[in-house]
């Protein structure tokens, strides 16, 4: 049960920001090529600093302090954002946050799948986030519907001369603040109050887990020195077989790949949206739509893996993104664009799982959290930020229009390529993963 509310509280105040942050960025003035940098800014952190914070968490004794730190500093930054308009601010808090942001995800997934007995489970648990994240965007989308949109001299709100003094200037201030956080900025103002209670769940999580833990922490202490000497050196070993195993490298390829195709998406997906008349209400209606959708696959996110493998479903992840691309392209209505916020949510939902399922299987003994990492820094880190870099310049050369269907052109080719390579590659673990040390050590023994 507490996995389900870390999860859904988690995604739930991701999703009331993130899909708006390219908007907000918009309605600030700024154009494509500007939107596409402070879209890259995060990913590209986050893939240049999440392998080091892997390796910190794998090393440490209580992962959750490092959690912690990171999880209130990103906090921070993100809603220092919505303080200042001007693009040098911007990027900078951007980087801030993104630097301590980086790590936050992966340790909540691995946090949750050490507790997994049965890590096909995973999507199971994982769908709570998609509900959230539906959640949280339907319903700041339905707040920004009903917001006075701009911010502007409200002038004063008439207060009764019979207040005492002190009463009428916080009663003055307030009014002032509530209406500094309408339109945009109420984004920002959701996501602080989501994240509440998931701090919360957070604390509530590592309670259990200490309680649950103390035998286990006597045995680990006689250990501890030992265990400190040997960390750098299975750090070290671990990347040397991942860098030698060609089915691992594909993997990581191809989740690049479809990183940036979702950059570019992701950054231009709702200004495509505002283009055609769509507004916070049809924003948030889109990603309930894809949340929704996504759900079941969460739930049956194991069995796919087992039966098509963790390459099959990339391909299929890629071939969705073609189909998406072109139906924005042809929108001419905001809810046009449902039927891709739907696809998105299945195909991202089988995407996420596993991948997630199939790095932690392949990590080497004690890199768990590293490779979970690695996996995010490919995807959300290396991909999205390449992606919002392209998407950004092509937004500004051709228009959004144009940015998708040579988007939907590029991954079209690149799907056949990669189908026309599998047709002839054979002896891969794709199906049924295991740690990289034991398909290395098979290999030498054979």
């Amino acid at each position: 049960m507490l996995i389900r509310v870390l999860f859904l509280t988690y995604y739930a105040s991701l999703g009331a920001l993130m899909p708006y942050l390219p908007v907000y960025y918009h309605s600030l003035g700024h154009g494509g090529l500007i939107i596409g940098l402070l879209g890259a800014v995060k990913p590209l952190t986050t893939f240049l600093v999440a392998p080091f914070w892997g390796i910190i968490s794998d090393q440490s004794s209580n992962k959750f302090k490092a959690l912690y730190a990171t999880f209130l500093v990103s906090l921070a930054g993100q809603l220092l954002v919505a303080f200042r308009t001007d693009v040098p601010f911007l990027m900078t808090m951007v980087f801030i946050t993104a630097f301590f942001n980086a790590p936050v995800k992966s340790l909540i997934d691995s946090i949750v799948l050490d507790h997994l007995k049965d890590k096909s489970h995973y999507g199971k648990m994982r769908l709570w986030g998609q509900l959230g994240f539906g959640l949280g965007s339907s319903g700041v989308g339905i707040l920004l519907s009903k917001s006075r949109g701009a911010v502007q001299d409200y002038g004063e709100l008439d207060i009764s001369e019979h207040w005492p003094t002190a009463a009428r200037i916080t009663a003055q201030t307030l009014y002032k603040l509530w209406m500094n956080i309408t339109g945009y900025r109420l984004l920002f103002f959701a996501y602080a109050a989501l994240s509440i209670p998931c701090f919360l769940a957070l604390k509530t999580f590592e309670e259990l887990d200490r309680a649950e833990g103390k035998i286990k922490k006597i045995k680990e202490e006689k250990n501890e020195d030992k265990g400190k000497r040997e960390d750098s050196t299975r750090t070290l070993q671990g990347f040397q077989l991942l860098f030698k195993n060609a089915d691992a490298l594909l993997f990581f390829f191809l989740v690049f790949v479809v990183g940036t195709s979702s950059g570019v998406i992701e950054n231009f997906a709702y200004v495509r949206m505002r283009e055609v008349g769509g507004t916070g209400k049809a924003m948030g209606l889109s990603r309930l739509v894809s949340s929704a959708a996504g759900a079941p696959m969460f739930w049956f996110s194991g069995p796919l893996l087992q039966k098509l493998g963790a390459d099959r479903v990339l391909i299929l992840s890629l071939l969705s993104y073609v189909i998406r691309f072109l139906i924005y392209a042809c929108m001419r209505n905001p809810y046009h664009g449902l039927p891709a916020e739907a696809l998105r949510g299945i195909t991202f939902a089988a995407f996420w799982s596993t991948g997630t399922i199939y790095a932690h299987r392949i990590s080497p003994d004690g890199m768990s959290t590293t490779m979970l990492m690695f996996l995010n820094a490919m995807y959300g880190g290396l991909g999205q930020s390449l992606g919002a870099i392209i998407g950004g310049k092509l937004q500004s050369t051709f228009g959004t229009v144009k940015t998708f269907i040579y988007s939907a052109i590029f991954d079209f080719i690149f799907v056949i390529c990669v189908s026309i390579y599998f047709l002839f590659r054979k002896n891969s673990n794709f199906k049924n993963p295991q740690p990289i040390q034991a398909i290395s050590a098979s290999l030498k023994q054979s």
